[in-house]
C-alpha cells in the first residue's frame, strides 16, 4: 500500500489511528498493540499477499532465536546462534535479492549454464531483516532483553517504517510500545505529525513524481542525447531520489507521530554537505547508523592504522551499494562513495593541529564551493545508481561533455510536462504551436528552480520545530495537502521499493 493513495489517506490511516487511540483510551494495551499488528500485515499484504509469509517467516526465525537465548544463556550459545542467525538471515536476502545475479556472474566467469529463476523480490526485506540482525546481533551480545512477542511484533511490522525504512533500532522503538503514557493522545504530536505528513507527500507527488518524468526519458533515450539534456538527467535524477525518499520518510516519521511513536529521522539538508563524508552524515541517516554500528566498527573502524581504515571504509560502503540492489552498478557507487569518505578522511587528518573542518568552512564562498564540488560528486556517482549498466553511466556522462546540444532537451520538457501547465500548452498549439516547446522548457527549468530552492531553505524538522503555528502556515499546508491529493492521480510509486 503506498502511503500516496487515496485508500491510504482517507480509509486505512484513520480507521488505524480510530482503533489505536480507542483501544489504548479503553486501556486494552495488549489488544490495541494486536490491532496494530494486524493493520501492518493488512498493509504490507496489500501489494502481494504472499510476501507476507516470507516477513512473518523471518520474524518467527528471529524470536525463536531470541526464545532459545532466553532458556540458555551461555557464551557458547550465544556464538552457535549468532553464527546461525546471520547466516540464515543473510542467506534468506540473498536468495531473494541476488541469486540471479550471482548465477548470472558466475555464468559469466566460468562459462557455466546454471539457470536463473523467476524470484519475487518481497518488498522490505531489505529493511525488516536489517532491523531484525541489529536485533539478533544485540541480544548475542547481551545487549538486549528477549522481548514478549506482541512487542516483537510491533517492532518489526510498525507500518509506516516497514517496507521503506527509516531503519529502526529495539532500543529506541520497543520501550516506546511498552510505555503506556505514550497511548494517551497528543495534540501537539499529531499536530507535528500530520505537519511532517503533508510535507514528505508534496515532496514526494509534486516534485519527484514530476521530475521522474523527464529522468525517465533521459535514461530510456541516453545514446541520443545531447549535453543539457543529458545534464538534466542527471541533475534530475539526484533531486528526485532525495525528494522521493525524504518525502516517504517524512510521511514514515509523521504517521509514526499520530501514533505517538518517534521513528529516527532520515535525512539532514544532506545536499548541504561540505564532503563526501559530511554527506553520509545527512543522507540515509539510519542506514549510516546501521552499517557503522554493525559493519564498520567490527571490522575495527579507524583504530588499526591509515590502511586498515581506509580497507573498512571501502568494505563498509561495497556492503552499502550490493544492499541498495543486486548490480554492479550498486556496487560501483558504494566503491566510489567509498572513495570520496577516503579522500574527505584523509583531508580532515591533515587539518589536525591546524582549524577544524568546520572553522575552516565558515568563510561563505569556500563552503559553497565545497558544497558545489560535493554535490557534483554525489550527481556523478547517482549516475551510475540509476543507469542499467555501468556502461550506460559512463555514456551519459560523457554526453554531458559532448558539449553539443541539438534539440533533445524540448523532447525531455515535453515528456516532463506537468499536468498544471496543459491549458497553457493546449491554447500555446491553437494559437502559437511555436512556443509550445519553449513554454514546456521554461515549466521544467522552473521546476528545477524551485527543487534548488527548497533544498537551500529549512529542511522538514526545521520546519516543523517552529513552537507557533501561524495561520499563513495553516494556510499553505493546506493548500500543500489539497495540491498533492489532486496530484495523486498520476503514476506514483516510490523509488526505494526497488531497494
Amino acid at each position: 500500500m503506498l502511503f500516496n493513495s487515496y485508500f491510504f489517506i482517507f480509509v486505512f490511516l484513520p480507521l488505524s489511528l480510530a482503533g489505536w487511540y480507542l483501544l489504548n483510551r479503553m486501556k486494552r494495551f495488549k489488544l490495541a498493540q494486536g490491532y496494530l499488528i494486524g493493520m501492518s500485515l493488512w498493509f504490507y499484504a496489500w501489494y502481494n499477499a504472499s510476501f507476507l509469509w516470507v516477513m512473518l517467516g523471518s520474524c518467527l526465525f528471529n524470536f525463536g532465536v531470541s526464545f532459545l537465548l532466553s532458556r540458555r544463556d551461555k557464551p557458547q550459545m550465544r556464538k552457535f546462534l549468532l553464527i546461525i542467525g546471520c547466516a540464515v538471515n543473510i542467506g534468506a536476502l540473498g536468495v531473494f535479492k541476488y541469486y540471479n545475479f550471482f548465477v548470472e556472474n558466475v555464468n559469466a566467469v566460468f562459462g557455466a549454464d546454471f539457470q536463473t529463476r523467476n524470484i519475487l523480490l518481497p518488498l522490505g526485506i531489505s529493511f525488516f531483516t536489517f532491523q531484525q540482525l541489529s536485533y539478533l546481533i544485540d541480544r548475542c551480545r547481551g545487549e538486549a532483553p528477549h522481548y514478549g512477542a506482541v512487542d516483537y511484533l510491533c517492532f518489526v511490522t510498525f507500518f509506516p517504517s516497514l517496507i521503506s525504512g527509516p531503519i529502526v533500532l529495539h532500543a529506541s522503538t520497543v520501550p516506546q510500545f511498552q510505555d503506556e503514557a505514550k497511548r494517551k493522545f497528543s495534540a501537539e504530536g499529531f499536530a507535528k505529525g500530520v505537519m511532517q505528513f503533508v510535507i514528505g507527500l508534496g515532496k514526494k507527488v509534486l516534485l519527484a513524481d514530476t521530475l521522474a518524468l523527464a529522468v525517465n526519458y533521459g535514461y530510456e533515450n541516453i545514446a541520443s542525447l545531447d549535453a543539457p539534456a543529458a545534464l538534466v538527467a542527471a541533475v534530475g535524477y539526484t533531486l528526485e531520489l532525495y525528494f522521493d525518499f525524504s518525502g516517504y520518510s517524512d510521511m514514515a516519521i509523521g504517521v509514526g507521530k499520530m501514533f505517538g511513536i518517534e521513528i529516527p529521522e532520515n535525512f539532514n539538508s544532506p545536499y548541504l554537505a561540505v564532503s563526501v563524508k559530511d554527506f553520509w552524515k545527512r543522507w540515509h541517516m539510519t542506514l549510516s547508523r546501521f552499517l557503522q554500528t554493525y559493519v564498520y566498527f567490527p571490522l575495527g573502524g579507524s583504530r588499526k592504522g591509515k590502511l586498515r581504515t581506509f580497507v573498512n571504509t571501502m568494505i563498509t560502503f561495497l556492503v552499502s551499494g550490493l544492499w541498495h540492489g543486486a548490480n554492479w552498478t550498486f556496487v560501483f557507487w558504494g566503491f566510489l562513495h567509498g572513495l570520496g569518505v577516503a579522500a574527505a578522511g584523509i583531508a580532515e587528518s591533515k587539518k589536525e593541529g591546524r582549524a577544524s573542518q568546520d572553522k575552516g568552512t565558515q568563510n561563505r564562498a569556500l563552503r559553497f564551493l565545497c558544497q558545489l564540488a560535493t554535490f557534483a560528486y554525489v550527481c556523478m556517482a547517482f549516475v551510475f545508481f540509476r543507469a542499467d549498466s555501468i556502461q550506460d553511466g559512463f555514456l551519459l556522462l560523457s554526453r554531458i561533455f559532448f558539449f553539443r546540444a541539438d534539440g533533445k532537451l524540448s523532447q525531455m520538457a515535453a515528456a516532463m510536462e506537468p499536468s498544471e501547465i496543459y491549458i497553457v500548452t493546449k491554447a500555446l498549439s491553437l494559437i502559437a504551436p511555436s512556443l509550445v516547446g519553449a513554454a514546456q522548457i521554461a515549466a521544467m527549468v522552473f521546476l528545477l528552480a524551485v527543487s534548488f530552492f527548497v533544498l537551500s531553505r529549512k529542511n522538514t524538522v526545521q520546519i516543523i520545530a517552529r513552537k507557533q503555528i501561524s495561520f499563513g502556515f495553516t494556510l499553505w499546508l493546506a493548500f500543500l495537502f489539497a495540491w498533492s491529493v489532486i496530484s495523486l492521480s498520476g503514476v506514483s510509486t516510490f523509488v526505494y521499493f526497488n531497494f
